[in-house]
């Protein structure tokens, strides 16, 4: 892996789900109350307006918290940021990111082996449970944690999708690395008392693993 032990609770950034509050002020809630990486995964910005973006939220969260850039080359490079590739994104390849992580979005074998192919250092693996992000879709399930993991072991695996407090345990128990969210806690009314329960839960995860 290029970096340091990854932390275990992943934020995604839409600020559209923040229920009209300003999106940085919600992460730096949510960075306080235990989120250790933050995504931030807004499509529809220029590379100038994501960059002003990740600067104001640099600022506002902790020291310690560890920032990726959804899709932007350019920004993460300029900003010596991690780098976060959807599953449909071409090969980095080669890219040069000064030692900075880099993942992949998968949902099944197939596109891990493009995540593997391009030596990804983590992946974020779903929809494994039904989330309001993507209506309609029944979720895949604990098994592919369980199956996906295996293959890739030790490899950094977060699980997405419908992540809630009650079922973090059976998804660290069996083999993700951590969990990423996005609306639990973009939209919760407290975020940081929510970080503060998913890293609370992930760690009795751990200790009973």
């Amino acid at each position: 892996m290029r970096t340091r032990q990854l932390p275990r609770l992943m934020l995604v950034t839409d600020r559209d789900g923040t229920r009209g509050r300003d999106l940085v002020k919600v992460v730096a809630c949510a960075a306080r109350g235990g989120v250790g990486l933050v995504q931030i995964r807004e499509p529809d910005l220029s590379d100038d307006a994501l960059r002003e973006l990740v600067l104001r939220i640099r600022e506002a969260v902790p020291a310690r918290t560890q920032l990726l850039v959804n899709s932007s080359v350019r920004v993460a490079r300029t900003l010596r940021l991690g780098l976060h590739l959807p599953a449909v994104a071409p090969l980095l390849g080669e890219t040069d990111l000064g030692g900075e992580p880099y993942g992949r979005s998968v949902h099944d074998e197939n596109e891990l082996r493009t995540a593997l192919e391009d030596r990804a250092d983590y992946l974020v693996l779903g929809t494994i449970f039904p989330t309001q992000c993507k209506p309609g879709h029944p979720g895949a399930g604990v098994q592919l944690v369980q199956r996906i993991c295996r293959q890739v072991h030790p490899l950094p695996v977060f699980a997405i999708g419908g992540v809630e407090i009650g079922r973090i345990p059976e998804l660290i128990h069996a083999g993700a690395h951590g969990v990423a969210v996005s609306s639990g806690l973009l939209s919760a009314n407290d975020p940081t008392r929510i970080a503060q329960a998913m890293s609370l839960a992930i760690e009795v995860a751990l200790q009973a693993s």
